[in-house]
């Protein structure tokens, strides 16, 4: 079993291009151009327009970097991206408190399904974090932390399936699998979709890339970034470097 969580960036709506247009909607309105049909096509258009035809427009990339340097976050507002993670419930519940960042998120859940995969999360730096308690070891035959919540994880998702299974006859389904879950530890992992505006991100990773933040955390705010960074052509490079990324 893969016991690290995951990010992947499954879609995105948006580029450099579409942050600049938005910091010139008092402009291009005025325009007179004929749009193409395809939609797709017509901020690329609008912005080269602008750019080739008059010479009071900053580039973008000096007009992206004055926008970030200067706190207007609302046109970086105008890029969105969705990513499917795969997160312990402790770092999902972390992820959740940014409401106001997070624009939409959706995820699995044990109140409506039994959770036959049994996903969980182990700590990569606990691999050599020892039990010394003589006591301890004796109980549970375990040398190291990390064994003993492999252990624990494993026991605890066999007792919820059997909670769930026997809880349908004197509960009912329903209740039953609201209830078996309380067997499912805060490292267990859920699958979720979650959506993002650039700005959202950027502040998201500011807020959790601080040294006091928690490593878990921290790697789902990095690997966003890293994933932006890596999509082809390079559509949001400007944007990335304006935030000094």
């Amino acid at each position: 079993m893969d016991n690290k969580n995951k990010v992947e960036l499954l879609d995105y709506m948006g580029s450099d291009k579409s942050h600049a247009l938005s910091a010139w909607a008092s402009t291009f309105f005025d325009l007179g151009i004929d749009l193409p049909k395809n939609p797709k096509m017509r901020v690329d258009q609008i912005v080269d327009y602008i750019l080739n035809k008059s010479k009071r427009m900053r580039g973008i990339e000096d007009l992206l970097h004055y926008l970030a340097s200067e706190n207007h976050e609302s046109p970086f507002r105008m890029s969105s991206f969705m990513f499917g993670m795969t997160t312990d419930i402790s770092t999902h519940i972390q992820k959740l408190k940014h409401a106001v960042i997070l624009e939409a998120e959706n995820a699995e859940s044990a109140k409506y399904k039994e959770l036959k995969e049994d996903k969980f999360y182990i700590p990569e730096d606990w691999a050599y974090f020892n039990i010394e308690d003589a006591s301890m070891l004796n109980k549970y035959n375990c040398h190291t932390y990390e064994q003993l919540l492999f252990q624990k994880s494993n026991e605890l998702n066999e007792i919820y399936h059997a909670c769930l299974k026997d809880g349908r006859k004197y509960l009912g389904d329903k209740r039953a699998k609201e209830t078996s879950r309380f067997f499912k530890m805060y490292n267990s992992q859920i699958n979720s979709i979650n959506k993002f505006s650039f700005a959202g991100i950027m502040t998201f990773y500011n807020k959790r890339t601080v040294d006091f933040a928690q490593e878990e955390i921290k790697h789902v705010a990095k690997a966003m970034v890293e994933q932006i960074k890596n999509i082809e052509g390079e559509p949001f490079k400007y944007s990335l470097k304006a935030f000094g990324l």
